[in-house]
């Protein structure tokens, strides 16, 4: 009976679907280490607070293309899982983001939505361009984006890259990493946080407790933090030999 009746209050106490919703996004671009950041946080307030925002590591807006109507956007943004916590939680790239904040100018609706103050953002950065372009490539060679497997039986360390392939990718994430800087700077700092993926996890528990603070979830507790992620780094003697290559390579072929 009592455990009904705990179900049963905390249905009632539960948002209803679209009202009152509050949004935890993430915002980034490929290998920022965004994924890595989504799992910590999503595994992080599971186990403390017994959340349910798993969809900081899904894309569910990865549609979104210039022929793109405001109400299809919203549609998915309506469907997304609402937490007993009132949040809903996704990831958006940076070439979706940039279709939304454009719509979002003719739609009042859109703009409330994602940049409203109901909505929280963290903002993930690679400070090291170059890095995230090798692995960019190192990513598009292997086919393989995220390991969850043991990192010894990896096959990144053997993967040969070359230099054409590593400055298209600088090219390609450029660009991404200004607009990312872009919209860390134009979002409410009390209702964002922006970090770089390597200050991330250097200091977890110090970025961890920021987010709690922007979405005033419970006092984080740095005393028993363990992070539980699956996620597992891979090919790093690889990547940091393939960027100190292309470092040398460009000091002299730039432009």
């Amino acid at each position: 009976m009592s455990m009904l009746s705990g179900d049963a209050t905390i249905e009632q106490d539960r948002p209803r679907f679209g009202d009152g919703r509050r949004c935890l996004f993430i915002a980034s671009e490929v290998r920022c280490g965004s994924t890595f950041v989504g799992e910590t946080l999503a595994y992080e307030l599971n186990k403390s607070c017994g959340y349910h925002l798993w969809g900081l590591t899904k894309e569910p807006f990865s549609f979104v293309k210039y022929e793109s109507k405001p109400e299809e956007i919203l549609d998915t943004w309506r469907a997304l899982y609402l937490d007993g916590s009132g949040f809903v939680a996704a990831k958006l790239m940076c070439k979706a983001l940039s279709q939304i904040h454009r719509l979002a100018e003719n739609s009042p609706d859109l703009r409330e939505a994602f940049f409203g103050d109901h909505a929280r953002w963290i903002i993930v950065r690679r400070a090291d361009r170059i890095e995230q372009a090798v692995s960019l490539a190192m990513a598009l060679k292997t086919k393989t984006f995220h390991y969850y497997g043991d990192p010894q039986l990896s096959e990144e360390d053997s993967i040969e890259l070359t230099i054409p392939e590593i400055d298209w990718a600088v090219k390609s994430v450029a660009m991404s990493d200004i607009y990312l800087q872009a919209l860390a700077a134009s979002l409410p700092s009390e209702r964002s946080v922006a970090m770089n993926y390597k200050d991330f996890v250097a200091d977890q528990p110090g970025y961890i407790e920021k987010v709690h603070q922007i979405c005033g979830f419970p006092t984080f507790d740095r005393a028993t933090y363990v992070n539980d992620s699956k996620l597992q780094p891979t090919g790093r003697n690889a990547k940091q030999r393939y960027a100190e290559q292309f470092r040398a390579w460009y000091l002299a072929h730039h432009g």
